[in-house]
């Protein structure tokens, strides 16, 4: 009886232990918590932690972390992804229950509890040496945690604790080492508020790069930019590097200009620089285990020089001095240039819709011929642009030239058409001379050395060339129209006539005929896929410089043969060229679709 007293008095006891247990239990429960980004994408090492404060867990790569034993009740459930943002939702913990939460990250938000982090030095992946002085710093911030109660702690991942230093009352914590192991280093900054809660945020920075050299100011020299940088300091160099890049320092958009093998040279000329408003150089030097490192980066404005924001119509230049002079159309300005110090000189308003204009001296020092829509031919000083003269045609204008003789030669638009198209005009007293012509509106050149020109017409199918022969008096002698009626190629826009007078070249094919009243197609200059331009020539005709629309540079072709056999490249692709001596004057685009034009001077 004794005996089976003593087992009864052990079962009760069993029974209360396992009862008190159990009731231990069941008052808690867990919660199961995924975190997606964009809704559905699972975001592994994700922090996750529980307002009130209970507990805190990182998510796996299935985005889920398991958070045990917490207390009945209600809690704000908060996950945050480093550098990206955070995201929250409220659960309720039931007894014994396992629950299931799911917190979407929202980009750019950064709600919790947890301190916020910014970097704000060095910037992510920066390059030292070893040895090297760095800085670090970052902006803390907790709403409920003083500065001066946070801790900080930095830490590399290959050196351990760099620095505990607290915030400063702005929230902003410094310091400076230089004693980074020589590796590459994940450096992660972790703030803990006073309760409990931590956030952290990590730069990957290297000791492996070469030291550091200076990219000194660049400086501006007649279309060109000269670069000089500080010498680099180690035994191990292998080489410089210059990259232009664009006015951003854009690294999708650079560009390596040159390449230095000489440790103690500390300089190169960028000579074709873009025609750009503004561009950016930096220097990389790489050693001799082929780690690399930037320079500093410099801005330079209008590289090449003077930049115009619009394409020019036409292109003139002076016949003795350093001028061009540019028509801007849409603009209604006649502009001046110095050619040589890529200067604007001057510039004036133009009246109506501007043509082909003329440059020359007609008895009254050397003046610019510009036709205009409203019936009027506007006679400019070339030295100030003044308006000297005005010639009235009473018909829309559509070219002019000037045969030094006191005459001008204009290309009108009469009604009917054929009633005179091509008229001639006394420089002097404006009177109108003679008339002739089939066609109203054509393109006029003068013949170089002759009383006669060529045109060619813009206003009919197919396109048509025409001769006209001037008397001394400013009488039209001898009109004579070609023989092909646009069989090969002829286009106003792109024409000109020989400095010997010979022969014409026209269009992006370059066709080739001769001067005379006999306008004979003798064939066009080679040119393959290239489109050409404009041209311009040597004294004697025998060389042709055509410039290609299509690819920087200009084509050396040769009369009569029409061969090409070498070319110049160019900063921009060129739309007008003029030969000055040994040198030739280009205005070029900065792209093929760009309306931005520069002049860059080519020499021979």
């Amino acid at each position: 009886m004794k005996k089976i007293s003593i087992l009864f008095l052990i079962f009760v006891i069993g029974i209360i232990g396992c009862s008190k247990d159990e009731n231990e239990a069941t008052t808690t429960g867990d919660l199961n918590v995924i975190v997606v980004l964009n809704g559905n994408q699972p975001v592994g090492n994700a922090e996750v932690y529980t307002n009130p404060p209970s507990k805190k867990g990182t998510t796996d790569d299935f985005g889920s972390v398991l958070l045990t034993d917490l207390e009945k009740g209600s809690y704000e459930i908060f996950a945050s992804l480093e550098n990206i943002g955070t995201g929250k939702s409220v659960v309720n913990i039931q007894t014994s229950e396992l629950s299931e939460t799911t917190i979407n990250i929202i980009p750019g938000i950064n709600e919790g509890l947890a301190p916020s982090i910014q970097i704000i030095l060095p910037e992510t992946y920066a390059e030292f040496s070893e040895g090297e002085e760095i800085t670090f710093s970052a902006d803390v911030f907790d709403d409920e945690t003083s500065y001066q109660d946070l801790k900080i702690v930095w830490e590399s991942s290959l050196d351990g604790e760099l620095n505990t230093n607290s915030p400063d009352m702005n929230g902003n914590v410094i310091f400076t080492t230089n004693t980074l192991s020589r590796g590459t280093h994940q450096i992660t900054i972790t703030a803990e508020d006073s309760d409990g809660y931590s956030s952290s945020a990590s730069i990957e920075i290297s000791t492996l790069s070469p030291s550091a050299i200076t990219l000194l100011e660049p400086i501006k020299n007649e279309g060109k930019v000269l670069l000089e940088w500080t010498e680099y300091s180690n035994s191990d160099f292998l080489k410089y590097e210059i990259y232009r890049t664009d006015g951003n320092c854009s690294e999708q958009n650079q560009i390596l200009v040159g390449t230095v093998s000489e440790k103690g040279t500390l300089n190169f000329t960028d000579e074709f620089p873009p025609l750009e408003f503004q561009v950016c150089y930096f220097i990389k030097v790489t050693n001799n285990v082929n780690n690399s490192r930037k320079s500093n980066q410099e801005t330079v404005d209008t590289p090449s020089g003077h930049i115009f924001n619009f394409e020019a119509y036409d292109m003139l230049k002076h016949p003795t001095e350093d001028y061009i002079y540019l028509i801007d159309q849409a603009g209604q300005k006649l502009i001046k240039f110095d050619y040589l110090n890529l200067e604007v000189v001057s510039e004036t308003n133009l009246q109506g819709t501007i043509g082909y204009c003329d440059i020359g001296d007609n008895g009254f020092g050397v003046e610019i011929y510009a036709p205009s829509d409203d019936g009027w031919i506007y006679v400019y000083s070339a030295d100030d642009l003044s308006e000297t003269t005005s010639i009235n045609t009473g018909l829309k204008t559509a070219s002019v030239v000037v045969n030094g003789l006191g005459h001008v030669i204009a290309s009108v638009e009469p009604s009917p058409w054929w009633e005179q198209p091509v008229r001639t005009y006394s420089r002097d007293s404006g009177i109108h001379i003679d008339g002739n012509g089939d066609h109203e509106r054509d393109r006029l050149r003068m013949i170089p050395g002759k009383n006669e020109i060529i045109s060619i017409t813009t206003s009919v199918s197919p396109v048509d060339m025409e001769y006209f022969k001037i008397g001394s008096t400013g009488e039209i002698e001898i009109h004579q129209d070609d023989q092909y009626h646009s069989d090969f190629p002829l286009n106003p826009r792109i024409f000109r006539v020989s400095d010997d007078g010979t022969y014409s070249i026209t269009s992006k094919d370059g066709a080739v005929y001769l001067a005379n009243t006999s306008m004979e197609y003798k064939g066009q200059l080679q040119h393959g896929s290239l489109q050409f331009s404009d041209f311009a020539f040597s004294d004697d005709g025998t060389i042709i410089y055509a410039a290609t629309s299509n690819r920087k540079s200009i084509q050396i072709g040769h009369y009569p043969s029409l061969t090409r056999d070498d070319e110049i490249l160019t900063k921009g692709f060129p739309i007008f060229i003029i030969r000055d001596g040994e040198r030739i004057i280009s205005l070029s685009k900065s792209s093929e679709n760009s309306i931005n034009t520069g002049v860059e001077i080519i020499q021979l």
